[in-house]
Formats: structure tokens, C-alpha cells, sequence
């Protein structure tokens, strides 16, 4: 019978290297004699940038061999290299050279190049973010806004800046006409305001600017288009400034304007030529004297239209010096708008034969757009006449009576020059115009 030994045998662990069998490539050892590249900082990042930024970068070989440095260059954008050392370079163990650097606004590395095994191409990453400028805008007042005479206003904006704080900002106020307004720092919420005082405000169509300044100078500006509001009332009869056509002159002696004397087939104007008023918004008021002849023909206070004018003086007879292009008269007519007083009776032309007010465009004789029965105006004294108008409305008084209260539409968008005309035919009378005060309105 055969015998069997039984042997129970401990556990063996093989331990078998991977890389035995070619699954891990481990690095070969660096020799101790070889370089080591290191630069430092590793990285830069420059941000809100006023001006371009210099920066240096130190290679120090840190390892035993001889270091030599083959290639600086810079790839991308907003970078370049100031300062560098000649190449090829040698660094002994424990040397270090520096690389200069200048950023403007942009992305980009520094690659050095050498015989570092295990780093031939050391980088360092670089970014320089310019500045940005601030940012403006204002909420009051509105585009076109009319600010109200009298009135205190508080102008009110927003600024902002991406790299600064709001607290070192710098805001400034001011208007096109009265300059400076205010400076100071925004609110922690980015507005800002101003108060602007009713007494510090010229009237008048102008705009109002927000100015923002950021730590680096960059500047942003919000600007709006406004009107300060406001009436400018003035005594418009002096000789100096008033243009004078055909029979109308200043009388010295009386001191006041006379358009014609009491003679037959007389025609005068005379129109206020230094200071343009708004046509659509603007209060008249004179003293007026027809009389002292046989009982013709009228005066007109006339609003010219200064773009269209191309005279003057307008038609005789039933065109009393503004209008024409009708049978009773040739003209030329005189475009605007025009008041009539009229005192003699143009059959067919005329709506009365009474004393009347008429209200007509560019002169036409033929088609007026309102009219009133006046009392008696000749040989009767002086009448003070009133008109106002805020168009398309319009309000005549005489001698406090009103007369025309109502809308009449039309043409009043334009730049006038206030005047008078006045004429005779073969009917005579003097008309006189005294005290005239217009008030203008700055914003229409």
C-alpha cells in the first residue's frame, strides 16, 4: 500500500510590480546633478487698471546641474516683455535672473524655455483688465421736461463704477446756462441729487449734466434736454431797436409809436427786431389812439413769423399794413398770426360794418378765423388792449371787456417779432401805439 504525506503549506504573497509587467511608466529618477526651474509668482493678475502695470518674474535654478535658459516669450494678448536677459543664459545652482513685464488690458503667458528635464517650458499666466469707465444717468428731470417757475426742483441720477468703490467716486452737477451746480460723493445706493433752488435757475430752453469721475480720471456724462420755465416781461417801445417802414415813425415829441398820420393812402409798420418772442405762448399788452381824421382804415398788432418774413409791410386799403392776395388789396401779406382793429367797412371783406377785432394767419384778409363787434374806437381816447395767447387759445381784452376767449387752431409754431401796422385810404386817421409790455414765456 502506497503511503501519502499530507503537507499543509503557510500562504505565500507574491508581490509583483506593475512595472514588471509594463502597466506604470514611473519617472526615471532626476539625477542629482540636474537643474530644477522654478519662477515666481506662478501667476499675475492685474485688475482696474489706470495705467499699464509693470511686473517682475524671478527664474532662480533651484537644482544642482547648470541651468540653461533657451527662450522668453510672451503668448497672447496685453502683455510684453520689458526687460530680459540675453539668451542663451547659464544659471548655476542658487542663480536667478528677472524677466520685466508691462500689462495693458488683456490675456496671455510668459513661457520660458529650458533644459530642465522634467520643465523645459515653465510658464506663468498673466492677466491685465483695464479700467472701466464709470457709468451715469439721470431720471429727473425727464427728456423735454418744462421745470415750473418758482419752484424749487431736485435733479436726481444714478452712478456706478465696476472696479471702484461708490465712495470714491466724484459727481458733479451743472447746466449749460448757469454752470457748476453741485459736487459730491453718491449716495451707498449709487444716486445722487441735487436741489435746485427756483432763484438760482435761468429761464430758458438749456440742459442739465451729470458727471461721474472714477479713481483713474475716466469720466462718464448723462446729459438731458429741459426748459426752465419763467415769464420775461418788458417794455418793448424803444427807438433804438424797432425797424420802421413807410409812414411809421417814433414821435418824438408825443413819445409814442405813430404808424400813420391823418393822411390819405398811408401805409406803416413798425416790427420790435432785437428780441424774438414765442409765438405760441406770449401776453401782449398797448395803449392804442385812432382818430383825429375822416374814419380809416385800422391797425393790426402783428406776431412775424422770422423764418417765412421776407418784409415788413403788407397791403394798403383793407390790408392796414399786413395783409394781401385779396380784391381789396395786393399786399404782400405778412406771415404770422395778426389782430385787427378794424374801423372801416370793407364790404365783403369786413363780417360788420361796426368797430370790430379780427384774428387771422399769414395775412389773409379773406379768411378770418375769429372775430368781435368792438364799441366805438375813433376820436374816443386811448383804448388798452390785451392778448394773450397759449396756443391754440387766445384772449383779447379791450378796456377790460373780453372780447375773443377761444380756441382758434392754426400755425403758431414759430420765432416772432412783435409789431404794428396801420393804414389809411381815402378815409384818414392817426394811429398811435403807447406802454406796450411783452411778456414772453421761455419754454413755449
Amino acid at each position: 500500500m502506497r503511503a501519502m504525506l499530507l503537507v499543509r503549506m503557510a500562504p505565500v504573497a507574491v508581490a509583483l510590480a506593475c512595472s514588471d509587467y509594463g502597466l506604470n511608466e514611473e519617472k526615471a529618477p532626476t539625477p542629482l546633478d540636474a537643474p530644477a526651474i522654478t519662477v515666481d509668482p506662478g501667476d499675475i493678475v492685474a485688475t482696474g487698471l489706470c495705467a499699464p502695470t509693470e511686473r517682475d518674474v524671478l527664474i532662480q535654478n533651484e537644482g544642482e546641474g547648470r541651468l540653461e535658459i533657451t527662450a522668453i516669450e510672451v503668448e497672447g494678448t496685453g502683455w510684453t516683455i520689458t526687460s530680459s536677459p540675453a539668451l542663451p543664459l547659464d544659471l548655476a545652482s542658487g542663480e536667478s535672473t528677472l524677466v520685466s513685464l508691462e500689462g495693458t488690458d488683456g490675456d496671455g503667458r510668459l513661457v520660458v524655455s529650458s533644459n530642465d528635464g522634467d520643465d523645459p517650458k515653465e510658464s506663468v499666466s498673466l492677466r491685465a483688465v483695464a479700467n472701466t469707465p464709470p457709468s451715469a444717468t439721470i431720471s429727473a428731470p425727464l427728456p423735454s421736461e418744462v421745470l415750473p417757475e418758482g419752484v424749487d426742483y431736485t435733479l436726481v441720477g444714478l452712478v456706478a463704477d465696476a472696479e471702484d468703490d461708490l465712495e470714491d467716486l466724484v459727481v458733479t452737477w451743472s447746466g449749460s446756462v448757469d454752470g457748476a451746480l453741485d459736487t459730491s460723493g453718491p449716495q451707498p445706493d449709487g444716486t445722487t441729487s441735487h436741489l435746485w433752488a427756483a432763484a438760482a435757475r435761468t429761464s430758458g430752453p438749456q440742459s442739465v449734466a451729470l458727471e461721474v469721475t472714477d479713481s483713474c480720471g475716466e469720466t462718464a456724462m448723462a446729459t438731458v434736454d429741459m426748459c426752465q420755465d419763467g415769464a420775461n416781461t418788458y417794455d418793448a417801445l424803444s427807438l433804438s431797436s424797432w425797424h420802421y417802414e413807410g409812414s411809421a415813425a417814433w414821435d418824438g415829441g408825443a413819445a409814442n409809436l405813430l404808424l400813420t398820420p391823418a393822411t390819405q393812402d398811408q401805409v406803416g409798420s413798425a416790427f420790435e427786431t432785437s428780441a424774438p418772442v414765442n409765438a405760441d405762448n406770449v401776453d401782449i399788452a398797448f395803449y392804442v389812439y385812432v382818430g383825429g381824421g375822416t374814419g380809416a382804415d385800422g391797425l393790426s398788432l402783428t406776431a412775424l413769423d422770422v423764418s417765412r418774413a421776407t418784409g415788413f409791410l403788407g397791403g394798403t386799403g383793407c390790408g392796414i399794413g399786413y395783409g394781401g392776395s385779396a380784391d381789396c388789396t395786393t399786399g404782400p401779406a405778412l406771415p404770422g398770426w395778426t389782430l385787427e382793429i378794424d374801423t372801416y367797412y370793407n364790404g365783403g371783406v369786413d363780417p360788420t360794418a361796426d368797430d370790430h377785432l379780427a384774428f387771422t394767419f399769414d395775412g389773409d384778409v379773406d379768411a378770418y378765423q375769429a372775430w368781435a363787434t368792438l364799441p366805438e374806437m375813433e376820436d374816443t381816447g386811448w383804448h388798452y388792449v390785451e392778448v394773450s395767447v397759449v396756443a391754440p387759445h387766445v384772449t383779447v381784452a379791450v378796456d377790460g371787456s373780453v372780447y375773443i376767449d377761444q380756441d382758434i387752431p392754426g400755425n403758431y409754431s414759430f420765432s416772432a417779432y412783435v409789431g404794428f401796422t396801420a393804414g389809411t385810404g381815402g378815409e384818414t386817421n392817426e394811429h398811435r401805439v403807447d406802454e406796450l409790455t411783452v411778456t414772453d414765456y421761455s419754454c413755449g
